[in-house]
């Protein structure tokens, strides 16, 4: 089963990077985790618009003047914000869906569809929060399982990654119910 689609239709709260849905004793849980996209598609298009306006306009009125060369720099500048703004929009299109079901984790990435799907056996499965070894880097939030690891969760900042590290133990190994 794919659940790329199912982001598409994933409730976020307003500047929320992260989602979560779980059947009431932990058997089955999704989380979906995307990047903060500030800059909508549209916002991006509307930026470089503004932008290529007052540049294109400076350097016609440089060339005006006979001083030519200043149009293919102008020009230059232009593909390379534009090449920019769609590298970073590609970037905030990126998902993760985090399946717990079963006895099996099971990582999915992609954009529109699932690129990549790496499993683990859910009981041997292990959430590890790996500080950074210098100060101003971010930690990593890491699945392990067999001597594999499969870092999770590598857009968002550091807070919402020690709560998310500590969702997944609680989901991934609930504890017993209360009686």
């Amino acid at each position: 089963m794919q659940l790329i689609h199912y982001i598409k239709q994933a409730a976020f709260q307003e500047g929320e990077v992260v989602a979560a849905q779980c059947d009431a004793n932990l058997a089955e849980c999704y989380v979906l985790i995307r990047p903060n996209c500030s800059l909508t598609w549209r916002g991006s298009v509307l930026v470089f618009c503004g932008i290529f306006l007052v540049s294109m306009s400076i350097a016609l009125g440089f060339w005006s003047q006979g001083l030519w060369l200043v149009l293919p720099f102008a020009g230059l500048e232009m593909l390379m914000l534009a090449a920019g703004l769609y590298l970073g929009a590609l970037r905030t299109s990126e998902r993760e869906v985090i399946r717990i079901e079963g006895d099996t984790v099971a990582i999915e990435r992609g954009r529109r569809r699932c690129r990549e799907i790496i499993r683990f056996p859910r009981g041997w499965a292990r959430v590890e929060l790996a500080r950074a070894a210098r100060p101003g880097y971010p930690s990593r939030l890491l699945i392990r399982s067999h001597g594999q690891a499969q870092e999770v969760g590598h857009c968002l900042n550091d807070q919402e990654r020690d709560r998310l590290a500590t969702d997944l133990r609680d989901w991934i190994h609930p504890g017993p119910a209360p009686a």
